[in-house]
């Protein structure tokens, strides 16, 4: 039962990253949990969306994400199999998750579990420009092991989401700074959205 618990909080976290505090929301629906997010960001829509679709380097800045290894299956398909390691208290747990995933280019991320802890675990990342520069909004249900406490679950994910939001956000923070947070042309990205470091 914890290892369920436990790797629902590593894989439930959007890979996105901003400059204030995200609005979060975690609902109970029956023997899933839904999980919805969005944030205003600073930085062109491009920009956002080349660096979530740079699988290879998410581990660089993403807290208990320990690999992250891409595939590029077609121009639009990413297969993307992640290796984890959370703590809830005492706790520490590696759990691996393969996805797939379809992009539409500065637009939209979806994605589905293939294989894993989850008996089922989608959604995606949507980008919109607005006044700030990109509006991110994040979508996922979860379903898994009815042993699984929901409740429990639900009240530890709100805070483990807002925590690496944080995280991620320094690291945007830094890359600003840099110079190395961009846009990156079609042509150039590669497999996995390219490399910005």
């Amino acid at each position: 039962m914890c290892k369920y618990l436990l790797v629902l909080l590593w894989l439930v976290c959007p890979t996105v990253f901003a400059g204030e505090a995200p609005v979060v929301s975690v609902v109970l629906a029956g023997s899933a949990i839904q999980v919805d997010s969005s944030i205003a960001l600073p930085v062109q829509t491009c920009a956002a969306y080349a660096l979530l679709t740079n699988y290879d380097g998410l581990p660089q800045f993403i807290p208990g994400l320990l690999q992250s290894h891409s595939e590029r299956l077609a121009p639009d398909r990413v297969r993307v199999m992640q290796v984890g390691e959370v703590q809830v208290f005492i706790f520490r747990v590696r759990m691996q998750s393969l996805l797939d995933m379809q992009e539409v280019p500065d637009k939209h991320i979806r994605f589905r579990q293939i294989a894993g802890d989850f008996v089922s675990y989608d959604g995606s990342w949507d980008f919109s420009a607005n006044a700030a520069g990109t509006q991110l909004d994040y979508h996922a249900t979860l379903s898994f092991k009815p042993y699984v406490p929901l409740l429990l679950a639900r009240s530890i994910l709100v805070q483990d989401v807002q925590q690496k939001f944080v995280s991620i956000a320094r690291e945007v923070e830094a890359r600003k700074h840099r110079g190395a947070l961009h846009c990156l042309q079609a042509a150039a990205s590669g497999a996995g959205g390219g490399d910005e470091n």
